[in-house]
């Protein structure tokens, strides 16, 4: 039986110096599990306007249901994006679409049949669509991989927020900076501790950008490098959303954690040699993948 997985939160487009691009991380996360052969749905909202329409076409063109991407009277969000270096800053539009995700009976049905969901801090910025997030992670099942992909932009989080979602979460990816920050804003000294033993979290992923990333359990903290790539004509947005993609498609598939975390980079470099977040696969490279 395929495994329904379910990300919560903001799509949107990247405005590039010199292109647009689809984009929001939720939006990331469910377009690569749908590429890996998951049904993967979007619980999000758009404008009733020509950047809406685009994102829902797109969603659509590359095999994604999009019945739970609803309209708002809200415009559609952007994001200016910039580089310094390969290192890319974001400009987020506020009071947008994706602020004003409501609850409906549908997203009670489709909670109940979900077994992975993915969520973000970023997404919970507004009272209206924190509060649907939030309900809609109480309504999962009691197995359902509950996977927090912290994504830390001033000034859209408080500890309150990060708090309630960690307590939410089972799985948890954060970057390096972002674990000091929440170390820091916690008061934690141990927030490995924290998040292992109070929190009960089954797996805490520390990404390293190229020095690679951490798997930390209760029992293990492991070490996985990344992968040469040739990143000369991409870039590095979303490539964090295409890593975390990749490991829940494996979580669900029971794969040993060191093949998981080896195809996750491996696939995550593929997406940081393309432009955008949400870019075109060799099948042949999928099918590798997968």
């Amino acid at each position: 039986m395929s495994k329904t997985i379910v990300g919560l939160g903001e799509v949107l487009t990247d405005q590039f110096p010199d292109y647009e691009k689809p984009g929001g991380a939720p939006a990331n996360v469910v377009y690569n599990l749908g590429q890996l052969g998951n049904e993967a749905l979007l619980v999000s909202a758009v404008g009733a306007d020509e950047t809406g329409r685009m994102l829902r076409t797109f969603l659509a063109k590359n095999g994604l249901d999009t019945r739970y991407v609803q309209e708002s009277g809200k415009p559609s969000g952007t994001v200016k994006v910039t580089f310094s270096g390969s290192e890319a800053s974001y400009d987020i539009t506020q009071d947008v679409a994706w602020d004003d995700i409501r609850w409906n009976p549908g997203l009670q049905e489709l909670a109940s049949r979900t077994h992975a969901v993915c969520f973000s801090t970023l997404s919970q910025r507004s009272e209206t669509s924190a509060a649907t997030i939030q309900r809609f992670l109480q309504a999962v099942p009691s197995d359902c991989l509950r996977v927090l992909d912290v994504n830390l932009r001033p000034p859209f989080f408080s500890r309150e927020t990060i708090e309630a979602s960690l307590r939410l979460a089972n799985v948890v990816k954060v970057n390096e900076h972002e674990y000091a920050d929440i170390e820091a804003l916690l008061g934690q000294g141990d927030l490995r501790g924290l998040l292992l033993h109070e929190f009960g979290l089954r797996l805490l992923i520390v990404t390293l950008g190229k020095n690679g990333s951490r798997c930390i359990t209760a029992d293990t903290d492991t070490h996985y490098p990344t992968q040469p790539i040739d990143t000369s004509t991409g870039d590095s947005v979303g490539v964090g959303d295409a890593f975390i993609a990749c490991v829940i498609h494996h979580l669900l598939k029971e794969t040993p954690m060191p093949e998981t975390m080896r195809l996750a980079n491996r696939y995550a470099g593929y997406v940081a040699s393309q432009q955008g977040a949400m870019v075109s696969f060799d099948p042949q490279f999928l099918s590798e993948i997968r």
